[in-house]
C-alpha cells in the first residue's frame, strides 16, 4: 500500500522522498513536464546524491500505449534500474498510468514514486496504484495494480496549468462530494471560483480530502473484489466511452466525467430513487461547468460501454446514487443507458 501522500509547495526542490528507492532512480516524464518540472527535479537529485536516468515519453495519450511503455523497459535496463532502486513518474495521468505500469512489469515489479504535475493527477489518477494503457479497442483494458511507494502533489506544479485541465481536475474532485459527502460537495461548490483560480487556502484542502478518500478505498479494496473500489468509477462509464468514441485527447478525462456524472444523476433519477431535488441541484450544479459538448454518435457509445470492466455477464453495470453521499451499483439496459444520453443533446 501506499506508505504516505504529500501535499506542499517545493517538494520537487527537496526530493528527499526519493530516498525510499535506494541511490538510483529513473525519471520519466514528457517533454513539456520535463521542461517545466524535469530539469529542477533532476539538479535536486543530483545535488543529493541520487543518480538518475531520464525516460521521455510522448506527449498526452499518446503515452498510453503498450510500444511507448515498451521503450521505457529499454531505458530501465540501459540504467540497471532494479528491484534495489526504482522509477519516478512525473507528469500528468498518462505518465503516472504508463509509468506505473512499466514499473508494475519491469522484473515483475519494482519499487515506484507518483509525481502527479496536473490537478487531475493529484485528486485522483496519481493515487490508488490502478496503472495501464489504451488499446484502440478502450481505455487502460491493459494494466495492472501496483501501488506507489509515495505520492508527492506539489502545488507550486499547477501555478501555470490550463484552465480546462483545472476543470478536469476539479470535475474528477467533485465526484468524491457526489459519492461520498454531501458537505464536502457543498463546500466546493461555494468555493468553486477561489479553486478555479488556484487559490492554494482553498485547493490544498480539496487535494487532501480527495486523497484521502481514494486511499481509504483503496485500503479496502485495493484489487476491485467487494465492490467499493467501484463507487470511484462514477460517471465514468458514459466517460470513459466518450473519451473513446469523440478520440482520445479531444475531451479531458474529467470533462467527460463531468457529463458522465450528469447522465449517472438522470438514471438515479429513474433507478435508484435519488431525490429529485438532489438530482437537479447537483445536475444544475454539472451542468454550469463549462466543458466542451462532444459530438459523438449516441448508439455507438452505448456499444463502447458495454467495453466497460464493470460488465458483467454481458450485463452493463453504473455507478449510480441512492442519494448524494449514497452510492450503490445497479445493472441497466441498452435502452436505460441509450435514454440517459439525452443529457448530450
Amino acid at each position: 500500500m501506499i506508505s504516505s501522500v504529500r501535499v506542499g509547495r517545493g517538494l520537487l526542490d527537496r526530493p528527499v522522498w526519493t530516498r525510499v528507492l535506494g541511490k538510483k532512480v529513473c525519471v520519466v516524464t514528457e517533454p513539456e513536464a520535463h521542461r517545466r518540472f524535469g530539469k529542477r527535479l533532476l539538479a535536486a537529485l543530483e545535488r543529493q546524491g541520487t543518480s538518475a536516468a531520464l525516460h521521455l515519453l510522448p506527449s498526452g495519450e499518446a503515452a498510453k500505449t503498450l510500444a511507448a511503455a515498451s521503450k521505457v523497459y529499454g531505458t530501465l535496463a540501459d540504467s540497471g534500474i532494479g528491484r534495489d532502486s526504482g522509477l519516478v513518474a512525473l507528469g500528468g495521468g498518462a505518465v503516472t498510468d504508463t509509468a506505473g505500469f512499466a514499473a508494475a512489469t519491469w522484473l515483475r515489479g519494482i519499487p515506484w514514486i507518483s509525481v502527479p504535475t496536473t490537478l487531475l493527477g493529484q485528486v485522483d489518477s496519481g493515487l490508488g496504484g490502478k496503472v495501464g494503457v489504451n488499446l484502440k479497442e478502450g481505455k487502460n483494458l491493459v494494466g495492472a495494480f501496483h501501488q506507489p511507494k509515495t505520492v508527492v502533489c506539489d502545488l507550486a506544479a499547477l501555478d501555470s496549468l490550463p484552465l480546462r485541465e483545472v476543470i478536469s481536475g476539479l470535475g474528477e474532485a467533485v465526484k468524491y462530494g457526489l459519492v461520498f459527502d454531501r458537505r464536502f460537495f457543498d463546500r466546493m461548490r461555494r468555493d468553486w471560483d477561489r479553486l478555479l483560480a488556484l487559490d492554494p487556502v482553498a485547493l490544498a484542502p480539496v487535494v487532501r480530502r480527495c486523497a484521502a478518500e481514494k486511499l481509504r478505498v483503496v485500503a479496502k479494496d485495493e484489487r476491485e473484489t467487494s465492490g467499493l473500489r467501484e463507487h470511484l468509477n462514477f460517471g465514468h462509464t458514459v466517460g470513459h466511452a466518450l473519451e473513446a468514441e469523440a478520440g482520445y485527447g479531444v475531451l479531458r478525462h474529467g470533462e467527460a466525467v463531468v457529463w458522465g456524472m450528469r447522465a449517472a444523476l438522470a438514471l438515479s433519477l429513474m433507478k435508484t430513487g435519488l431525490p429529485r431535488a438532489d438530482a437537479l441541484d447537483a445536475g444544475r450544479f454539472l451542468a454550469s461547468i463549462p466543458v466542451p459538448r462532444p459530438e459523438v454518435n449516441p448508439d455507438r457509445l452505448v456499444l463502447r460501454m458495454y467495453r466497460d470492466k464493470k460488465v458483467r455477464g454481458g450485463v452493463l453495470r453504473f455507478v449510480l446514487l441512492r442519494g448524494i453521499g449514497r452510492p450503490v451499483v445497479e445493472p441497466v439496459t441498452a435502452k436505460e443507458a441509450r435514454d440517459c444520453l439525452e443529457v448530450l443533446t
